[in-house]
């Protein structure tokens, strides 16, 4: 048996015994000499060829994810990704692309980035990277991605087809900043900011769009949590600090042997007065729910939405020898109150334990994951938006690449304000997705809908996922049910 095999396995048995507990050295002992045992019969006599890597790759993550839903196997592969995303930035040329029609398209190229330096336009084709043609059925995402990334200031190569003409440009790649935080205009003393991620520039980002809304006159926020994955704990603490005074608990970290680790808020911030109203869902998790948590038990803020995910344990990467990662449960999170945020994931397993109490003396949930203030109906999804946005992104490239003098004269705040799709572009949009219906046979509340959608796959195609955002939300029900709360409250 190879002796990388052996390393790996060893590790595993190791989080094995130390999860049973007890003298886990001499059970490791024997646990892999049996294991040692039983490869040695698989690759010596088993009958057909083995994948030793993959099945030891698989025995791991099966292991792991018996013991609760986050522990986890990271291949060597994706480890990067992974960690790419959590820094805040990648190196790349700065584009948004699809594949249509068999071809690889540059969508939106994003101002100021190396492609726009280099000349790169909306709507070049490419078919050829490096030399390499990449125009087929069997041309996906992935692959282009690969491709076009690479090593900070090494150049690629792009063969483009620009109407009639062809072109061949050399681009220098560079770092390309991942926003994880977005805000919307101040709108009657109500800021808005959104946090998709908890990545390594969060905070950094969170304080500059504070500061920003602050100086346009705003005189409440509202924070955006739906769909926030979680991420860095700290970067969660630090959002959170921003709100608190000096010495209240932010989060406290439970370790299997009883110690505990307790963050507090310290002196000196900005904004330790400004009201706050927080939108969760049931896919915020984590280190969103660890700020939330915190600014509700201390009645920092309202919470809106629906209850969170309830991911309350600790992971902690632990590196094996082929440099591929075991993400490892190793503690608990628990709110200021005492709660935990973790819901339960073992049968007749209770989340909390008793009667945890606000600063003010209002009683919190119990159940795992953080419960909303003021429950919000989730909006009803029209067929349109089920079955049909790809559709509406093929769309929306074909019809502006028709029509690209024009919407390349075309300012943002224009189109965002006076621009609206007629009946002509919904007759069209039908017939090109093959619906069979006209336009006549559209309800007025679908017909609405679709004038919506259709814009806002427009604006996506034309100024990129910023646009799209931005139209997305001011059709936002949920958003706009929090809007009138902090209205309200200002009043």
């Amino acid at each position: 048996m190879k002796k990388e095999h052996v390393v790996i396995w060893v590790t595993v048995f190791l989080l094995v015994g130390i999860w049973i507990g007890g003298n886990f050295t001499r059970n490791l002992k024997s646990t892999g000499s049996k294991l040692e045992e039983f490869f040695n019969y698989l690759e010596l006599e088993y009958v057909d060829t083995l994948d030793i890597e993959g099945l030891t790759e698989q025995a791991i993550d099966d292991i792991l994810s018996s013991l609760d839903p986050h522990s986890t196997y990271i291949p060597l592969d994706d480890g990067a990704e992974i960690a790419e995303r959590m820094q805040g930035g990648f190196t790349g040329i700065g584009v948004e692309f699809m594949i249509y029609r068999d071809t690889l398209v540059f969508l939106h190229v994003i101002e100021n980035g190396p492609a726009s330096n280099y000349g790169i336009e909306n709507g070049d084709r490419i078919f050829a990277i490096d030399g390499d043609t990449l125009i087929g059925p069997l041309l996906n995402n992935q692959e282009i991605t690969s491709r076009i990334k690479g090593p900070r200031k090494s150049y690629v190569d792009l063969s483009i087809k620009r109407g009639d003409s062809l072109l061949t440009v050399s681009v220098q790649r560079d770092l390309i900043p991942i926003q994880s935080v977005y805000s919307l205009p101040v709108h009657n003393g109500i800021g808005y900011v959104k946090v998709d991620r908890f990545s390594e520039t969060t905070h950094d980002e969170f304080i500059s769009k504070l500061k920003d809304l602050d100086q346009r006159g705003m005189r409440s926020v509202i924070i955006d949590l739906r769909d926030n994955p979680g991420g860095y704990l700290h970067e969660s603490v630090e959002m959170a600090d921003e709100f608190l005074k000096e010495g209240q608990n932010i989060v406290t970290t439970r370790y299997r042997d009883g110690r505990t680790s307790t963050s507090k808020a310290t002196s000196g911030h900005l904004f330790e007065d400004l009201p706050v109203h927080i939108i969760i869902n049931e896919a915020s998790a984590s280190a969103s729910e660890v700020f939330t948590g915190a600014l509700q038990d201390h009645d920092r803020a309202a919470v809106y939405g629906n209850t969170s995910f309830g991911k309350g344990l600790v992971q902690e990467d632990k590196m094996l020898s082929d440099g591929s990662k075991v993400r490892m449960t190793v503690a608990y999170y628990y709110t200021p109150s005492g709660r935990s945020i973790q819901k339960p994931y073992k049968e007749n397993e209770v989340a909390n334990e008793g009667v945890f109490l606000s600063d003010t003396g209002r009683v919190l949930s119990t159940s795992g994951g953080i419960e909303p203030d003021v429950v919000l109906s989730k909006d009803s999804i029209s067929y349109f938006w089920t079955f049909s946005f790809g559709t509406m992104d093929a769309f929306a490239f074909d019809y502006i690449d028709r029509n690209r003098a024009a919407y390349n004269a075309m300012l943002w705040e224009n189109f965002s304000i006076q621009f609206k799709v007629d009946r002509s572009t919904i007759a069209d949009f039908l017939v090109f997705g093959g619906y069979g219906i006209a336009v006549e046979d559209i309800s007025q509340g679908d017909l609405k809908e679709l004038e919506s959608l259709l814009k806002i796959a427009l604006a996506k195609n034309q100024w990129g996922f910023d646009a799209y955002r931005s139209l997305l939300l001011k059709r936002d029900g949920a958003l706009l049910q929090v809007y009138d709360f902090a209205a309200r409250k200002l009043q």
